[in-house]
């Protein structure tokens, strides 16, 4: 290996460490932390029709269930840098309580689990028993 293509090896490593290191500082930024309020404007944009009667905030704010009027359900959660929304009926959700941890993992195969740390996790667990009980 001759000396110069050793120095543009090197040069170009340094370019390449160089545009990462700058997209990092340009581009980072914390996931939002889901609140009620966050997550009642999220959900009042892409569901307008949904109206929330109670809600269920993660500890962590990483996610977000809230019990329509009409019995429906909606979740919000982080998906990368972004909110995103999903709305169900209560019967096509599987819910568990584990040891005040909600487990909410719907039947729809393009969605994800999603576990809920709150203290009302075991009430919740039931109020999804009844609904599917129905």
């Amino acid at each position: 290996m001759t000396i110069e293509l050793l120095i543009e090896s090197l040069v170009s490593i340094a370019a390449i460490a160089l545009m990462v290191g700058m997209a990092w500082l340009i581009f980072k930024t914390p996931s939002p932390t889901i609140t009620e309020e966050l997550a009642r404007e999220r959900l009042a944009f892409d569901e307008p029709d949904f109206s929330p009667v109670q809600w269920l905030i993660d500890r962590d704010g990483r996610a977000a269930l809230a019990e329509g009027a009409d019995g429906d359900y909606a979740l919000v959660s982080r998906l990368g840098l972004e909110l995103v929304t999903r709305r169900y009926p209560g019967a096509v959700m599987k819910v568990a309580d584990c040891d005040g941890v909600l487990i909410v993992a719907p039947l729809d195969p393009g969605a994800t689990e999603i576990s809920l740390a709150a203290d009302d996790a075991a009430q919740w667990a039931r109020k999804f028993q009844e609904v599917v009980a129905l």
